[in-house]
């Protein structure tokens, strides 16, 4: 049997601008090793977590996916494509690795929004599609991608929207939330918001350092496990710091510009669309700090 197969298409926001700023040849050069320090930082990493897999033994999701992985201009695709697994046939069991394949997704993402916010104030937002993809180099194809970009355009916010052909597998979704609870507590992973279903990604991000989280709780029984949430919470600081300096930076700059162009019509209303943007993410981080208790990071 196959698991389900997941896409996600990424537009890197901010992207643009700080590419129109490239104007040197050194400032290329710096661009494109940061792209390439992005490719090789989540292609290095999968190979770190296949060989830890190996090690510890159970289930190990790289007996079921190939990861692959495509950096486009500003966007970014990863797919994790099923391998066969003529051994396993419970369906169940093959519907819960393809749960928790999602979360792993959203976990390698959370690695590239570390660095891309930290380093260059980047920001994602993206679509998420079961259909079939397949890529070599830089070259993606297939109807999963296109779900995915579709999905990406319906997110309109910093998020991660679910394509339709992920939102009417009503199976996958129960068991998507039930194998959240069971992992990370009461909480919501899959948000539904005016019509667009999207992945709680901070919440996921955050809930990794939770103790109240029965994984976390679970790892934190040995000295290693307990030091690998220290520094998961260190990390979780340092992105709600650089996503709230970001947030403020924005918002005072985007109300300037509504203030100093308002009797521009086009620029009024180009200028209202990006501030209610960031309206939208400052109230997004904040329900979710509080939530998980990291209320001194409230913008």
């Amino acid at each position: 049997m196959k698991a389900v197969q997941w896409t996600v298409f990424i537009d890197m926001l901010g992207f643009k601008k700080l590419n129109s700023s490239v104007t040197t040849d050194e400032q290329a050069q710096d661009l494109i090793e940061f792209m390439t320090t992005n490719r090789d930082i989540l292609l290095g990493h999968e190979q770190a977590l296949s060989e830890g897999y190996k090690e510890t033994g159970g289930f190990n999701p790289y007996d079921w996916y190939d990861v692959k992985s495509a950096f486009i201009s500003d966007s970014i695709v990863v797919t994790f494509k099923p391998k066969e697994v003529p051994e396993e046939k419970n369906a169940s069991k093959v519907l819960m690795h393809s749960a928790n394949a999602l979360m792993l997704l959203t976990f390698r993402l959370g690695l590239l929004m570390h660095r891309c916010l930290l380093s260059k104030q980047i920001t994602f937002r993206g679509g998420i599609s079961t259909e079939y993809c397949d890529m070599s180099d830089s070259f993606a194809v297939g109807a999963g991608l296109s779900a995915a970009n579709e999905a990406e355009g319906k997110a309109k916010y910093a998020r991660l929207a679910l394509a339709d052909d992920v939102v009417r597998n009503v199976p996958l979704m129960k068991q998507i939330r039930r194998l959240f609870t069971i992992m990370y507590g009461d909480s919501e992973f899959l948000v539904e918001d005016k019509g667009v279903t999207y992945v709680n990604a901070l919440d996921l991000l955050l809930a990794g350092a939770d103790p109240r989280s029965p994984s976390v709780r679970h790892a934190m029984v040995g000295p290693s496990g307990r030091a690998a949430v220290i520094d998961t919470r260190k990390q979780c600081e340092e992105y709600l710091t650089a996503q709230k300096t970001l947030v403020i930076e924005s918002i005072q700059e985007f109300w300037g510009a509504y203030r100093e162009n308002y009797s521009d019509n086009v620029l009024r209303g180009v200028n209202r669309g990006v501030l209610k943007k960031y309206f939208w993410l400052r109230k997004y981080h904040n329900v979710t700090v509080e939530k998980r208790r990291y209320s001194d990071f409230k913008i």
